[in-house]
């Protein structure tokens, strides 16, 4: 019998040694090692700019290092796949500008190995960015109307920016069917050839973050045509919303958010959202993002990210699929 009871007992301990390992994280516990933000473009964008900002200040505040990671690839979503197989305990997460929502709607079905609702759990979503619709000096245009006027009356309008399914394509698609005109969009690989393009005037438009455009309209080389939103630019009057050039059920923002796996248990997921907010509401950091103008530091719970995806993917998926838009 004594061998038997003590068969059991080494029987339970090992049940509940085990039971224990596989025991959700909590924040009373975290972290207990480094944290990683996960950033699915190249070193030096947009969105690695902010993580890296945001990890310099929440390292002390969280007592461990925040390493910022590049995994870049398909649309964002090879960084965005290494984190939805990630453990879920709060120390791997994924910083990815809006494209999260969009990539699975324009990349050929089952690429995508996650559910962007059902896989990921929003964390905070760090700032919101303009885009701009603006022209070649040549074409004189400065408004939606005169680029409506121009489209009816050149027959080869062309339009660029970024690559072919990026958030700049579609929000250009979205414009041509409000403004009724055609246009013809022409892809490139990132801003920076579609910029060069545009200023040298092989390409009539082009739609591109407010952060690179605003030293080409300071230097004349291009004209602002329309801020692609509802509400004016905080500092930067010349750039007209789109609502007040009479086209008030348009508006398409860029952003940056931060996302943890789906399982991470929600004391984590709020004790970094308490954490990256009050490193964004810090006035250097704040200074450093918004940049005069160029971004829009956001913070607040982790519902707020959940609207603006939940308003992406409503905008986006029925006219993506109307439209057969891909990316290349």
């Amino acid at each position: 019998m004594r061998r038997t009871l003590l068969r059991t007992l080494r029987h339970s301990a090992c049940v509940a040694l085990a039971l224990a390992s596989l025991a959700p994280l909590h924040a009373a516990d975290f972290p207990t090692k480094p944290i990683t933000l996960v950033v699915p473009f190249p070193a030096g964008g947009g969105p690695d700019q902010v993580a890296r900002v945001i990890a310099e200040k929440l390292a002390p505040r969280l007592g461990r290092p925040v390493v910022v990671e590049n995994r870049q690839g398909a649309s964002g979503t090879m960084g965005a796949a290494h984190v939805f197989r990630a453990p879920a305990d709060g120390h791997t997460l994924l910083l990815t500008p809006s494209t999260f929502s969009l990539a699975p709607l324009v990349l050929q079905k089952g690429v995508v190995p996650y559910d962007v609702r059902r896989d990921f759990v929003p964390v905070i979503q760090p700032t919101t960015s303009w885009l701009v619709l603006a022209a070649h000096p040549s074409t004189q245009v400065r408004s939606l109307a005169q680029l409506k006027q121009f489209a009816t009356t050149h027959a080869n309008t062309t339009y660029t920016g970024s690559g072919a399914g990026s958030t700049m394509h579609v929000a250009g698609e979205m414009l041509k069917h409000e403004l009724k005109v055609d246009m013809t969009f022409v892809p490139h690989r990132g801003t920076a050839p579609a910029l060069a393009d545009t200023i040298g005037g092989h390409i009539q438009f082009i739609i591109a973050g407010y952060q690179d455009l605003a030293p080409h309209f300071k230097a004349g080389a291009l004209l602002p045509v329309a801020l692609l939103d509802d509400t004016p630019h905080p500092t930067d009057a010349s750039v007209v919303p789109v609502a007040r050039q009479g086209y008030s059920s348009y508006s398409v923002r860029s952003w940056t958010g931060i996302f943890a796996p789906s399982a991470t248990a929600p004391d984590i997921v709020n004790r970094l959202n308490a954490e990256i907010d009050a490193v964004l509401h810090m006035p250097e950091v704040r200074g450093r993002l918004e940049d005069n103008g160029l971004q829009q530091v956001v913070g607040g719970k982790p519902g707020r990210l959940t609207a603006t995806v939940e308003h992406d993917l409503k905008v986006f998926t029925p006219f993506v699929r109307g439209a057969g838009i891909v990316a290349n």
